[in-house]
């Protein structure tokens, strides 16, 4: 920042003059930038996401990235006389490939708030800042909850890949019983990192990701933890005091304080309504529904459980009205279940629309199902029949198989703020054995080697645009080396 260059010799004189430039006190000309830019000056970018420094970049040419897919190792027993001709064996692999997505931000400084303020501060510095802080939160949230099947203009996460190639029950996806469940041992994660060293992941780079809290109570755990002060040079006994430590790590395995695994906000109450007159939905029985969002701060607790009599419905709605979306969400997770606190995932909508170029529209509001299967048959979103252009602005998605097999098994997270239903991910970043390789192809003017780009756009009128974007896609080479435990509790 131009501000700590000029006056790092001085600061307290930069102090003064960045709260100059900050305060909003009558006669002192009104602020110059928003308040939060003192503490965005102190704020280092890989602190707001860790995560993104721990992913290897690598650059490719074109829109489709391909890579090879581990299915199964060599066979085993190669035994045999010294004179046989040996055997050809080979790993079995799979040669898949992702589309690479686009993440972008414009942002505007106006040439009369640069002339104001450049005696204190760089606003075109600042306002890059700005926007970059909220890309990378954008960028973060699909790493971890990104699902292209949902949504066409994400790539996928951690949350969609994990346990996807495990089938019905996926050994490297657990989720505990409806209402979660609070760690008394360090068991949970032995299972993560056993699973992973059962998958040949012993010598990869890996990481634990957790809240903070979460990770205060694995921290209390170790209460066999001692602190001795020793003053028996003064003639007095050893003091040994209980204690502990924070852990930074667990069996040398880092573990990374996440925003994005505690719930920090509920969805709203949803509605049901049933169509049709026949019998499509089952006949006599009840339906039982919850819904949340994906945000900045990963997945939020569920809404409220609602219910609705089948009847001789065809159809239901599931809506969340335009007062009760939650704002900037990602995507929408629908919860079912014949019975009460019986929900189980078999839907994920995205939060809007798009027009035939990708461009934002409406928010979605409402989805019409056909049947109460996982990735049922979607009749409509926001009133409108999928496939045909919206009403209300925007082209309805075609949404077929939003939900993978294993997270068919994922309950909804339930509880209050102060004790939610908790994530927990154990992220192998081996970029052949495991999920740590991120395809990108922007390169100019580089930051995180390569993820994120800004660049100056043409100058129009008094003012200064500038773009930041980021053009990648998180390759899953093996998913099995990775891990995801849902249900835990703090308290």
């Amino acid at each position: 920042m131009e501000l700590l260059r000029k006056y790092s010799q001085n600061p307290q004189f930069a102090k003064n003059l960045v709260s100059k430039a900050l305060t909003g006190a009558s006669a002192s000309g009104g602020p110059l930038a928003p308040q939060i830019l003192e503490r965005l000056i102190t704020n280092v970018m890989v602190g707001l996401a860790p995560e993104i420094a721990m992913i290897t970049p690598k650059l490719v040419s074109g829109k489709y990235s391909e890579f090879n897919r581990i299915t199964a190792l060599p066979g085993a027993n190669g035994v045999m006389g010294d004179a046989a001709t040996t055997p050809v064996t080979q790993a079995s692999y799979v040669r898949t490939g992702r589309n690479l997505k686009v993440l972008r931000r414009k942002g505007v400084v106006t040439q009369f708030l640069q002339d104001a303020s450049r005696d204190y501060i760089d606003v075109v510095a600042q306002e890059q800042e700005n926007q970059l802080q909220s890309h990378v939160f954008d960028f973060n949230t699909l790493l971890y909850f990104g699902n292209e099947n949902c949504d066409g203009n994400q790539w996928t996460g951690l949350d969609s890949l994990i346990g996807a190639a495990g089938g019905a029950i996926a050994q490297n996806r657990v989720n505990t019983a409806y209402g979660g469940a609070v760690p008394a041992t360090l068991a949970i994660l032995d299972a993560m990192i056993d699973n992973n060293t059962r998958k040949q992941g012993a010598r990869h780079r890996k990481t634990f990701l957790m809240s903070p809290e979460m990770l205060s109570l694995f921290s209390r755990i170790l209460s066999n933890v001692r602190m001795v002060q020793n003053q028996a040079g003064n003639g007095l006994s050893s003091i040994e005091i209980n204690g502990g430590w924070r852990l930074q790590a667990y069996r040398n395995v880092p573990i990374i304080e996440s925003r994005l695994c505690r719930p920090q906000s509920q969805m709203g109450a949803i509605t049901l309504a049933g169509a049709g007159g026949g019998s499509g939905l089952g006949g006599v029985g009840t339906m039982y529904f919850m819904a949340s969002a994906v945000t900045w701060d990963g997945e939020t607790l569920a809404s409220p459980e609602v219910n609705l009599a089948v009847g001789t419905y065809d159809k239901v709605t599931i809506s969340w009205s335009a007062s009760g979306a939650v704002a900037g969400a990602f995507k929408y997770k629908i919860y079912y279940g014949s019975a009460t606190t019986g929900e189980k995932l078999v839907l994920e909508v995205p939060y809007q629309l798009y027009d035939g170029n990708g461009s934002p529209q409406d928010q979605v509001i409402s989805v019409q199902i056909s049947n109460l299967t996982a990735n049922p048959t979607i009749v409509q979103m926001n009133g409108v029949n999928v496939g045909s252009a919206a009403t209300l602005g925007g082209i309805v998605p075609t949404i077929t198989t939003s939900v993978g097999n294993a997270q068919k098994n994922d309950v909804p997270l339930t509880g209050t703020l102060a004790a939610p239903m908790e994530q927990i991910f154990f992220w192998d970043l081996d970029e052949i054995q495991g999920m740590g390789r991120f395809a990108y192809t922007n390169t100019e003017g580089s930051r995180f080697k390569g993820l994120a780009t800004i660049e100056p756009l043409a100058k129009t009128d008094d003012n200064l645009p500038f773009l930041l974007k980021t053009y990648g896609t998180l390759q899953d080479a093996y998913d099995g080396t990775c891990y995801q435990y849902r249900g835990a509790k703090v308290a």
